[in-house]
């Protein structure tokens, strides 16, 4: 009996102990639970203090953590201060696309004056100071400056031009540049298109649209046509030709150009050249000093319905020949040009000459197709010529001549 409550009361003792063992962990953890959550407030509190006075890249710094080498996407970490996940993913996309191409954008002053209608842009293509613009937006000033985006100006000289691309190179003595990025894709309709330049003189400013048309043709004021344009709804101003369209990556995909307006200002329709244009171009400037583009030397007007009515014709488009140079190579090639006079717009006229339907064996319904087949001819070549004469269709071949700004007049508009 006693060796029974012996046993009894030594398990007592030990669930009791146990209980007790027990009772001291709990109360410890409980313990180290305030300690920890006291010490997690005061750390807290200790954050919230530094993120007060230095913001959040103030953690960083207090954790011996560089931030100017870190990202957030394909933006800096840190912008303005702010942090980058802050603003939204679209955002984000326009940011680091401006920030791509920034450096690779500067602002020409072409005259003496300084005025806004004397300023544009352009965009350094390599890192030893060619920068491409616009042919319209030097004039014939000899004197260009050319400001960079670190607060550097310089003069640069004119290496040459395109009139149909209205392309020019120049150059400044530079061998530290960032040049932009060309696209690897065409635009397409609908996608993302940021400009930079500086309209009215207020420098890196960033506009933001779609690309709205592809394949448009635009008179110069010189009347040549620009062919195979980019077209955007971003608001460009004058101080924005020359500059660069960029895709939603920051990589070029036109050379801003110009602008439709009933007022000289942004109307919502702007146009580009197409990047690969301005490479080719571009790369032919710098390597010749100017384009031999070859062209027919004929007095040239597009058919519309009026003409195809009057004259009775059987075919709805084409380039009609009012005049051939006299004792040119379109002449001696045996193509010929209007007799019956005629008003057309402001222009004189000769109706009922031959009418070009095709060249290398393009179709060419009107001024756009006649530029794009010869865009990469050069003067003094021989081109294949269809005409369509008196209910027949004849082939001739004739040699071009070069283009320049005395062969504008040959386009009718």
């Amino acid at each position: 009996m006693t060796d029974k409550k012996n046993a009894k009361d030594k398990i007592k003792l030990i669930v009791f102990a146990i209980i007790l063992i027990a009772l001291i962990i709990l109360l410890g953890l409980w313990t180290r639970s305030i300690y920890e959550n006291a010490r997690l407030e005061e750390m807290r509190s200790a954050l919230e203090a530094v993120i007060d006075q230095k913001g959040e890249e103030g953690l960083f710094q207090l954790a011996g953590i560089p931030t100017e080498s870190m990202n957030y996407g394909d933006v800096d970490l840190y912008l303005n201060g702010r942090g980058a996940w802050t603003f939204q993913e679209s955002e984000l996309i326009d940011i680091a696309s401006y920030e791509r191409a920034k450096e690779s954008t500067v602002q020409i002053i072409s005259s003496a004056n300084f005025s806004d209608e004397s300023q544009a842009s352009g965009i350094i293509i390599s890192r030893d100071g060619y920068i491409v613009t616009n042919k319209h937006v030097l004039g014939d000033d000899e004197k260009i400056m050319v400001n960079f985006y670190d607060g550097l100006s310089m003069e640069a000289v004119l290496i040459g031009s395109d009139s149909l691309t209205d392309i020019a190179v120049i150059k400044t003595e530079r061998d530290d540049l960032v040049p932009i990025s060309f696209s690897e894709h065409e635009a397409v309709i609908g996608s993302r298109a940021i400009a930079i330049g500086h309209p009215y003189g207020y420098t890196w400013s960033m506009s933001a649209g779609v690309v709205s048309g592809l394949g448009r043709s635009v008179f110069t004021p010189d009347g040549m046509i620009i062919p195979n344009l980019i077209q955007t709804d971003n608001f460009i101003n004058p101080g924005n030709s020359g500059g660069p369209l960029l895709d939603s990556r920051g990589n070029m995909i036109g050379l801003i150009s110009s602008i439709y307006s009933t007022t000289g200002s942004a109307q919502g329709i702007s146009f580009a050249i197409p990047a690969e244009t301005v490479k080719r171009v571009s790369s032919q400037i710098i390597e010749n000093g100017s384009i031999r583009r070859g062209v027919i030397d004929a007095v040239l007007m597009e058919l519309n319905p009026q003409i195809v009515s009057y004259l009775n014709l059987p075919i709805h488009s084409g380039l009609m020949v009012s005049q051939v140079i006299a004792g040119g190579n379109a002449e001696k090639a045996g193509l010929k040009g209007g007799t019956e006079k005629a008003l057309y717009g402001d222009s004189t006229v000769y109706l009922s000459g031959d009418v070009i339907v095709e060249i290398n064996g393009k179709q060419i319904n009107g001024y756009a197709d006649y530029f794009l087949s010869l865009f990469g001819s050069e003067s003094g070549e021989t081109v294949e010529i269809t005409v369509y004469r008196n209910g027949r269709y004849v082939v001739l071949d004739t040699v071009l001549v070069e283009q320049g700004d005395d062969t504008a007049g040959w386009i009718i508009r």
